[in-house]
């Protein structure tokens, strides 16, 4: 074999001639599938971050858009509610008893104790308030969309604020109302309002939002339909969740107007009647005045009387403190929430009880000494009324008879016995509550042989029977019990509920919510024969018994009465009582006086009711 020969001098060739020679002796497609690799992952990964970015982009501006602009706006744009002004409350003519007046509050919008450290000390310098104090009140405050800083602003001072003040800031001046009672005398009746507890504030929405409820009488019982409806202001709010501007506005609509069967000027008359009797003898004393025919509280007084406006505009701890440690109580609403022993005021319904149950008949009569004996104990009377009947009984209020009635002597082997008695004056609405529209009542008592052995550890004797007969001993009544019971005699035996509230009114004085006027709590407890007769006897008490020197033979209306002295303490003072209805023959008004401590009742109670039924003959509306 020939053998190659090395040229040193000769050049190994071009690189293409070497790239050609390479080519001739190797395929090139390798070299092509990996360039080709190193290119096309780059570029397909970066279109998948294109797609993908692209993807997410259209879903945040287009899907997602509307939904975080939504968002976006939630977080700036705030519902703000707006108080609704109390709606009035009027008398059975449309009198107004209590209304609103304008007022002017200093309020701040600011939810987070957090955010009053960024308050410029200028503008707590404008408003007279420390930041501790500012903090104090939100904490205080919740639910209502804004705190109250200072209610209760005259005019003046609140535009003297507000002119230094930026129109949305921190704080504003917020236009109000206060309540304004018009007549004193129903301080006891109408009630008074205060802020919204911290307990009502979670219970009662609108009442939150008003910022004060109902704390007492009228305005606490009606307090759901006197509470107007909030508004609403939309508006804008910065991060610091301070006001940026008003957007809309939904005014707020005054509460519902509640009609009263109070007839104002009788309430008047008879207030300032009781006043004089009562400043006289330097006491206290109520009146209550019913429709027989229906229940409603035409005018009712207690005394002393409170300042509701007062209390309602704001009162000092000491002020409150003051009222509460008053010995003559003016916070007591002695119409309803007063207890005392009843007097003889009670045998027309301890008469009503024993001829009910066949104790007596209208036609029994016996002699009555000025006292009796049992045992050892003397029971005595306040003069000799010699022969008696039960209609003379009730006219001279004869304790002997009544004696006999509830325990037994003489004539009557056995009365009533306490059971019985009990019996009786709970079917007249005594010993329990009337269920009246005010707040307070008290339900009085009833003594029993049980409660007194619980109680004392002592039996039960013939002188409990007997003092409970006569209205005196542990029995206690309010002077409503008795003038409701009193209705039902002159009514021929309709029990009513008595109430103070008859209609409720909408915005443009129609009827929104007819209450029931006549809801009675029995009928026919008692046969009108029955109490005919006692209805007699409570006639003869002003034509020839004990209040016939107080109203005398030419009074302008047929009166039918029953006095009452009642014993109380240990210094021999009295009660003085006195119930009444007229005309006798067609009863349209009851009238029932209680003056503490006020002696005979025929003297005092009286007088005062007789003066108030001469007015009520002159001046009422036929």
């Amino acid at each position: 074999m020939a053998k190659s020969k090395f040229y040193p001098s000769k050049s190994l060739g071009k690189a293409s001639d070497s790239l050609n020679e390479r080519n001739f002796y190797e395929s090139d497609e390798p070299i092509k599938k990996e360039a080709d690799q190193q290119t096309i992952w780059p570029l397909i990964l970066m279109i998948a971050i294109f797609i993908f970015l692209g993807i997410r982009l259209f879903n945040l501006q287009v899907k997602e858009g509307y939904v975080n602009l939504r968002l976006a706006e939630g977080n700036r744009i705030k519902n703000i509610p707006v108080p609704g002004a109390r709606g009035k409350i009027v008398d059975k003519n449309g009198e107004v008893l209590v209304s609103n007046e304008a007022s002017y509050q200093l309020i701040t919008r600011i939810s987070k104790v957090s955010d009053v450290e960024k308050i410029d000390p200028a503008l707590l310098s404008i408003i007279d308030l420390s930041r501790d104090e500012v903090k104090d009140s939100i904490e205080r405050q919740l639910g209502s969309g804004f705190t109250i800083l200072q209610e209760q602003m005259g005019r003046e001072e609140a535009l003297l604020i507000k002119s230094k003040l930026p129109v949305y800031g921190e704080f504003e001046i917020n236009p109000t109302f206060k309540r304004v009672y018009n007549e004193p005398s129903l301080a006891h009746v109408l009630g008074y309002v205060g802020r919204v507890s911290e307990e009502q504030q979670s219970a009662k929405l609108i009442a939150a939002i008003n910022g004060i409820s109902g704390k007492s009488g009228i305005e606490k019982i009606y307090d759901d339909l006197l509470q107007g409806v909030p508004g609403n202001h939309k508006a804008e709010i910065d991060a610091g969740n301070r006001l940026v501007r008003f957007l809309s506005k939904e005014e707020p609509q005054i509460g519902q107007t509640v009609k009263t069967s109070i007839d104002l000027n009788l309430q008047r008359f008879a207030y300032a009647r009781l006043k004089e009797e009562t400043d006289k003898l330097n006491t206290q004393g109520a009146l209550v005045a019913l429709d027989p025919r229906d229940g409603g509280v035409l005018a009712m007084v207690s005394l002393p009387l409170y300042d509701n406006g007062k209390i309602s505009s704001g009162i000092t701890q000491n002020e409150l403190e003051d009222i509460f440690n008053n010995p003559s109580k003016p916070f007591l609403n002695r119409a309803v929430s007063g207890v005392y022993p009843s007097g003889s005021t009670i045998k027309p319904f301890i008469a009503s009880t024993a001829l009910n149950d066949g104790i007596v008949s209208e036609n029994t009569s016996f002699e009555t000494p000025p006292f009796i004996k049992i045992g050892q104990w003397v029971f005595p009377d306040w003069k000799d009324h010699g022969l008696t009947d039960i209609r003379r009984a009730i006219a001279e209020s004869n304790n002997i008879f009544f004696y006999a009635l509830g325990g037994g002597w003489g004539p009557i082997p056995n009365g009533l016995g306490p059971e019985g008695m009990k019996k009786g004056l709970e079917k007249f609405g005594y010993g329990k509550k009337s269920g009246i529209d005010l707040t307070g009542e008290e339900e009085g008592f009833l003594p029993t042989p049980e409660w007194k052995k619980r109680t004392t550890g002592e039996n039960w004797y013939i002188g409990n029977t007997y003092n409970m007969a006569i209205g005196q001993g542990d029995l206690l009544v309010t002077p409503l019990q008795i003038a409701n019971a009193t209705a039902m005699i002159a009514n021929s035996g309709k029990l009513f509920t008595p109430h103070v509230v008859s209609e409720v009114l909408s915005a443009d004085k129609k009827v929104a919510d007819p209450l029931v006027k006549k809801k009675m709590i029995s009928e026919n407890a008692f046969s009108d024969n029955i109490l005919s007769i006692v209805r007699d006897g409570m006639h003869q008490t002003v034509t020839s018994g004990s209040a016939y020197t107080i109203f005398g033979d030419d009074f302008p209306v047929d009166v039918s009465a029953k006095t009452g002295t009642a014993q109380f303490g240990t210094e021999d003072k009295t009660h003085a009582w006195f119930t009444s209805f007229a005309p006798s023959d067609n009863p349209e008004i009851v009238i029932s006086v209680l003056i503490e401590g006020g002696g005979e009742g025929y003297q005092t109670a009286a007088p005062v009711a007789r003066d108030v039924l001469k007015w009520w003959n002159e001046n009422k509306q036929l």
